[in-house]
């Protein structure tokens, strides 16, 4: 609403906010004067208005007014990162001190946000222009985040700001990138120094079990980068896996790190086998497949611990929703762990995944290890897994159908106030669900839409790299069976 306008006034009123942008991030056209006075108004959208001072009646055409005064590209860019980013998910903060936790007086944090949002937004409205102030605030957030930790003491209260801002940082990378190798090195170097930042101040005192638990997300949170860029996981992630075992000496929440022991030995034998040629029929290759099926056993214990550890109980809704997967959601005690949860399930279809491939790469070596009744277990130990981390989801992400009250009822109450941090991990888990071997179409189909769903609400490219990754598997898919019917045809006739 103006008063008293004029076009100066306007101009002034711009020059406050900032910069005008419209809402497709172009700037907008100032409307043009004759240096007269406009006559007193109030306007409201786009109607024609008049307002009546002392009795006289002046109306006045709203188009010659400007349609709204813009926030400036910084808010913008902060703005879309704290609705699209920040609240509404399951680990969103809040209470006053976790939002002070965001929104403390320190601008590395403020600019790393701004430039996640103005990511975000470059990345739904394809512009260029706004995707390099993006990066420029990223490349200001960097070198001042820098200054954060170089200032920092080994207090637990000092080391917090520098860490959100670097975790942010991390997710910058996945919201611009493209989900290439490059990109996932880039947001997987953020996490290395974030996971030797939390060492330095290990352990937490007055923190429960020393703060084990914040630094054992952070290190989950490396697993899928190193698996995606094929380079194994440094020594000194080992170091600080054992310094949090310590630390959880005699809990029962020890097996989360059993569980990443497991998974690290196995993402060891993967990448053996994309370094290394085997042959069907040598003892390398016997050697190879019996450790896979030795880690079998290993997640079968550990899967029995976490039902021990963090127990969550199957519900069915009687209202369909695209929200839900089958109409089934999880309730679990925290979101901590339906984390766990959701990375020891990865890595349990990596194994099942690897396996299966192992009887047609090669068939003669496996046959000595993976009977018939050995390869239909582990099909339906697949879909039984696939289905569980799509069951999980809305425990992990608030999709925009589902008003507030539903939403909480989904969700896995959070304490971290982390927002969407642990989402890009999610996606990679849908996409390695929609697309294990042999699992009923449906689980493609409701991946690949979530999919979709977060990348036209929160325009992050990772999402829609990984929807991209499932169209050209179930191409190949479909190509396969075309070329396997070809064969059938031709070998009958």
């Amino acid at each position: 609403m103006f008063r008293d306008e004029s076009s100066k006034v306007i101009q002034k009123a711009h020059a406050q906010w900032g910069s005008q942008w419209g809402t497709d991030g172009s700037p907008e056209s100032s409307p043009q004067s004759d240096g007269s006075p406009e006559p007193t108004t109030t306007v409201l959208s786009n109607r024609r208005l008049a307002y009546t001072p002392a009795g006289v009646t002046q109306e006045i055409v709203a188009s010659k007014m400007p349609r709204r005064v813009e926030p400036n590209l910084d808010q913008r860019g902060l703005k879309f990162y704290v609705e699209r980013y920040l609240l509404n998910h399951p680990d969103s903060p809040r209470t006053p001190e976790l939002m002070d936790l965001y929104f403390g007086d320190e601008d590395a944090m403020r600019n790393v946000m701004i430039a996640v949002g103005l990511a975000g937004m470059s990345n739904l409205l394809g512009n260029k222009s706004m995707s390099l102030v993006a990066r420029s605030k990223y490349v200001t957030a960097l070198k001042q985040t820098g200054q954060l930790i170089a200032s920092a003491s080994r207090d637990y209260g000092t080391i917090v700001k520098p860490l959100r801002s670097i975790v942010t940082l991390a997710l910058f990378e996945v919201v611009q990138g493209k989900g290439s190798r490059h990109t996932a090195g880039s947001a997987n170097t953020h996490i290395h120094g974030a996971v030797a930042l939390s060492r330095s101040v290990l352990p937490v005192a007055h923190s429960p079990n020393g703060g084990a638990r914040g630094v054992l997300q952070l290190m989950l949170s490396m697993f899928i980068p190193c698996q995606m860029t094929e380079t194994p996981l440094p020594p000194g992630f080992f170091e600080c896996l054992k310094l949090c075992k310590q630390l959880l000496q005699g809990c029962i929440e020890s097996c989360a790190v059993d569980s990443a022991f497991a998974i690290s030995r196995l993402l060891q034998l993967i990448l053996t086998v994309d370094r290394v040629s085997f042959l069907d029929e040598q003892s390398e290759t016997d050697d190879l497949i019996q450790q896979f099926l030795a880690m079998e056993a290993v997640f079968d214990r550990v899967e029995q611990q976490l039902q021990a550890a963090y127990p969550f109980v199957e519900h069915r809704s009687d209202q369909p929703s695209p929200a839900l997967f089958r109409g089934k959601w999880h309730r679990y005690s925290e979101i901590w762990g339906a984390r766990i949860w959701n990375h020891f399930r990865w890595a349990r279809l990596l194994l099942g995944e690897h396996i299966i491939k192992f009887t047609a790469k090669y068939p003669h070596s496996s046959a000595r290890y993976i009977s018939p009744p050995h390869k239909v277990r582990c099909y339906s130990t697949i879909e039984r897994i696939a289905e569980d981390t799509l069951i999980s989801t809305p425990s992990h992400w608030h999709h925009p159908v589902l008003d507030e009250a539903t939403a909480k009822k989904y969700e896995a109450p959070g304490q971290g106030g982390a927002g969407a941090a642990g989402l890009p991990s999610l996606l990679w888990h849908l996409k390695v669900s929609g697309c294990a071997p042999n699992v009923p179409p449906d689980f493609w189909d409701w991946a690949y839409s979530v999919l979709q769903v977060v990348w036209k609400s929160m325009g992050m490219q990772h999402a829609l790299a990984l929807a991209e990754v499932m169209e050209e598997h179930r191409k190949t898919l479909q190509t396969s069976v075309v070329c396997r019917s070809h064969v059938a045809v031709n070998h009958g006739t």
